[in-house]
């Protein structure tokens, strides 16, 4: 077995998942959040978009939910229903 082999002759091979394991976004941020981002990114030396990215991955892959103070379709749902039974119990009543 060689003890050194020698890649610089190869021929690069582009990996054929690259396209499926990531996608390029663009997005509006507020200034106070891109300094918030910003100031974690220089204490570990990161770029800004780097701490974006493995905030949201942490977030994704944590299985929690996020809540943004608003309900979600499903919740406006049940609301709506619930106001509607309200709403014919009064008029029953």
């Amino acid at each position: 077995m060689r003890k050194e082999c020698d890649f610089s002759k190869m021929k690069p091979v582009p990996n054929p998942f690259f396209e499926k394991l990531s996608k390029e976004v663009t997005f509006r941020l507020d200034f106070d959040s891109l300094a918030y981002f910003q100031k974690v990114g220089d204490a570990y030396g990161f770029p800004v978009e780097k701490v974006m990215q493995l905030y949201l991955q942490k977030l994704a892959s944590s299985g929690g939910r996020l809540n943004i103070g608003f309900p979600t379709l499903e919740e406006r749902k049940d609301i709506d229903a619930y106001i509607e039974r309200q709403i014919e119990r009064e008029a029953k009543a």
